[in-house]
């Protein structure tokens, strides 16, 4: 082999490295999955939800929410979604929405994180509204759910991130794991890592989700409780990986 052909050689594994490389950081290592959830509270079972990932192609994915519960003369049902990029190891929004119907005031919100820069939320928050420019690392409700995943696959154990909320404001989330626990869920017994909010101390507050890293990570269990009194406990019935979607 000569020089010339000698060089070609290392400079086509340069590149095959390089695209290797790229293909991976654009890789979501989270895989398509739908996940159906139980919601109690007290003990009583108020209603169902589902969670759902999928891949529409082109390093863009689909993550979506839908509940439906009833408890005494209360109602509520929701619907909640987002468009995102993953591109470089990073989430990049495109696009969220979020529907809630039943007993009170009916709502509904849609932000755009265009390509531009800017960020258009409608209805725009009369407090502590979210920029009208998105920066790098701005999440929405349903981004926050795979970036908190995609952290515990890193290893981490505390995450602060900012947040478009489903009232059109700026939100700042503080979180860090706080131990293993084995729970019970739908589809048999798991070891989960425990993560906790992080309130105000001046808020009586207290929320606790459980992942678990034998089912890709995903959320198993949600606990909140307001002023010493439970407001509900969210619980995975079944989890089931899901095909590719182009």
């Amino acid at each position: 082999m000569n020089n010339v052909a000698r060089g070609f050689a290392f400079l086509t594994l340069i590149l095959t490295a390089f695209i290797c490389a790229e293909a991976k950081a654009n890789d979501l290592p989270i895989k398509p999955f739908e996940a159906v959830y139980d919601m109690y509270r007290q003990g009583d079972k108020l209603g169902s939800g589902s969670r759902s990932l999928t891949t529409m192609g082109d390093n863009t994915y689909s993550i979506e929410l839908n509940s439906k519960m009833k408890w005494l003369i209360f109602s509520d049902k929701r619907k909640e979604s987002s468009l995102f990029h993953f591109l470089n190891s990073e989430i990049q929004p495109v696009a969220y929405n979020y529907e809630r119907t039943g007993t009170g005031k009916d709502k509904s919100l849609i932000a755009e994180f265009k390509s531009d820069k800017s960020l258009v939320v409608s209805p725009k928050a009369k407090k502590n509204a979210a920029p009208e420019q998105w920066f790098p690392g701005l999440l929405d409700e349903m981004t926050l759910h795979i970036q908190v995943q995609l952290d515990l696959i890193a290893g981490k154990k505390r995450f602060e991130y900012e947040v478009v909320s489903n009232s059109g404001k700026l939100k700042k989330y503080e979180l860090e794991v706080i131990g293993n626990e084995i729970i019970s869920t739908g589809q048999g017994r798991f070891n989960a890592i425990k993560v906790a909010r992080i309130y105000d101390k001046k808020k009586f507050y207290a929320q606790h989700a459980w992942f678990i890293p034998e089912l890709n990570y995903t959320l198993a269990r949600m606990w909140r409780m307001k002023k010493g009194v439970e407001q509900y406990d969210l619980v995975l019935n079944n989890y089931t990986p899901t095909e590719n979607s182009n």
